[in-house]
């Protein structure tokens, strides 16, 4: 087979003739059929910049794929990128828009910062509450602590504790009880 040569930081660079006429292959490809891709795109996407963008992509990545794989149908394999890159595309602009916050609202919030006075009081409501636990039987002190303040699950407890799941549930409903009682919140 023939080889082309390329100019390539003045260097002659050998590329073969297959390639060459593979790309030129790709490139007629897309540049025949990039407003039906287009179009098909944005189907999917509602929005013609974005499909323009996909139908991009797709092409890039079927590019850069050079002859890694045998493509039976060029064209039919490049819509179904563009449909496939489209889907992927809208399931992402649906993920960021749900996790996205309005700068808007951002700025209206207020500033998450406690004044000395509130600091006080929260210094005041720990002490109570510590007091409250401390007045619990150990064992039941003890499952409040590691479930409520350790993070550790009713289960976990159990567990450390050699005790079933249930007496758990209810030493640590007891403890609630009592806490909510010595500090004047209403039982749930």
């Amino acid at each position: 087979m023939g080889n082309v040569f390329t100019l390539k930081e003045q260097n002659a660079v050998p590329v073969p003739l297959a390639e060459v006429r593979q790309n030129l292959a790709l490139e007629g490809l897309y540049t025949g059929n990039r407003r039906s891709l287009v179009d098909s795109a944005q189907a999917v996407l509602g929005c013609r910049a974005r499909a323009e963008d996909v139908v991009q992509d797709a092409f890039l990545k079927l590019w850069e794929s050079g002859g890694e794989h045998a493509i039976q149908e060029p064209l039919r394999y490049l819509f179904r990128m563009v449909r496939n890159l489209s889907i992927d595309r809208l399931r992402r602009m649906a993920l960021e828009g749900r996790y996205r916050a309005d700068d808007d609202l951002l700025d209206e919030l207020p500033a998450l910062q406690s004044t000395p006075e509130q600091r006080a009081i929260g210094q005041l409501e720990w002490q109570r509450m510590q007091l409250a636990i401390a007045e619990l039987p150990e064992r039941t002190r003890t499952v409040f602590t590691m479930s409520q303040l350790e993070g550790f699950s009713q289960r976990e407890v159990a567990t450390h504790l050699n005790a079933s799941p249930t007496l758990v549930h209810f030493l640590l409903r007891d403890a609630l009880v009592h806490c909510r009682s010595r500090l004047g919140c209403e039982a749930a």
